[in-house]
């Protein structure tokens, strides 16, 4: 399954490839069409999880199992690219969960207008994980939406090279992105499956919540970022019924014509009808997670397993490390 992984790189065939050309077109009333690059490999890459055989009759062989059914769930939504496999794909990631929001105030991060060059951003990251002895690489990836990416199967931070950051931006990408992503992940791949390096199924909410979380107590999060969270979970609810159109009406007069289209680009990217219902809801776990881990902190848990490696709030993991299956964060 990790060698698998390792064929994938699911952003550059999930993002648009002409995005400044579709958001030229969108304006000039023609809607939205985006380009994509095509999963020519699809078909291998399914025979390919056919031939995992996940043993059953153990707890980690069923997480096994599940992780291969999510992976070949990816596959079908980027090779079909319909509303449907989307949405088989969020059911089966738990992205379509409620997240009920906590009482703890959101620490607000200071102004920052200062821009530095993305060659900043690059080299932030690079002296970060040397300094923490992460054997990680960063490249630049002109096929993105975020700013940064981490991928685990190839241990690489990708960078998008159009990235605008501040100085303080750079404190929290780290923290975000390389004390969370990157060392959950190093953690994981010490692990005997090397699943716990990829991410078990049900695991994104509580990843993003933690790196949220990171990011807040480093330097806060920008002002109100918890209800941009919020509003873009609610608007993946709406773009499972509505098309990329009237989703962007709905949002401009709430956002700004510029955030809207961000948003709406993030929600029906991969889609081969953004027109149509149908929504890629991988952005609601932000909202999921900065709730989950919120309550969990507010509840007094014990946070210390959930660096094992890629395991949700949900996983037992105590259990697990009792029985001898994973070795303990260290």
């Amino acid at each position: 399954m990790h060698l698998l992984h390792g064929r994938l790189v699911t952003s550059r065939h999930l993002n648009p490839l002409d995005e400044v050309e579709a958001r030229a077109r969108f304006l000039a009333g023609k809607g939205a069409r985006f380009r994509y690059l095509p999963l020519a490999h699809a078909d291998e890459l399914l025979r390919g999880c056919d031939a995992v055989a996940a043993p059953l009759d153990h707890p980690l062989g069923r997480e096994v199992d599940a992780a291969v059914g999510e992976l070949r769930l990816s596959v079908l939504a980027l090779r079909d690219r319909t509303a449907e496999a989307f949405s088989a794909l969020a059911d089966a990631s738990g992205w379509y969960a409620h997240g009920e929001p906590p009482d703890d105030p959101v620490p607000v991060r200071p102004p920052d207008r200062e821009v530095v060059p993305v060659d900043d951003l690059v080299h932030a990251l690079r002296a970060a994980l040397a300094a923490r002895g992460f054997p990680w690489r960063v490249e630049l990836d002109p096929v993105m939406s975020a700013r940064v990416l981490a991928d685990a199967p190839r241990r690489v931070l990708r960078v998008n090279p159009r990235a605008a950051c501040s100085p303080t931006d750079l404190r929290a990408l780290v923290a975000h992105e390389v004390d969370v992503h990157v060392a959950r992940s190093v953690a994981g791949a010490r692990q005997p499956l090397r699943l716990f390096e990829l991410g078990l199924v049900g695991s994104l909410a509580t990843e993003e919540g933690l790196a949220l979380r990171a990011e807040a107590a480093a330097c806060g999060l920008p002002e109100g970022a918890a209800d941009r969270l919020a509003l873009l979970a609610a608007a993946a609810r709406r773009a499972h019924d509505q098309g990329f159109t009237g989703l962007y009406r709905g949002l401009e007069p709430l956002v700004g014509p510029g955030q809207a289209w961000s948003t709406c680009v993030r929600l029906k990217r991969g889609l081969a009808d953004p027109e149509a219902p149908g929504v890629y809801a991988k952005d609601r776990v932000y909202w999921l997670g900065w709730c989950e881990v919120g309550r969990a902190l507010a509840a007094g848990a014990d946070l210390a397993d959930l660096w094992v490696g890629k395991v949700g709030l949900q996983h037992p993991v105590a259990a697990w490390r009792r029985e001898g299956w994973l070795t303990p964060p260290g």
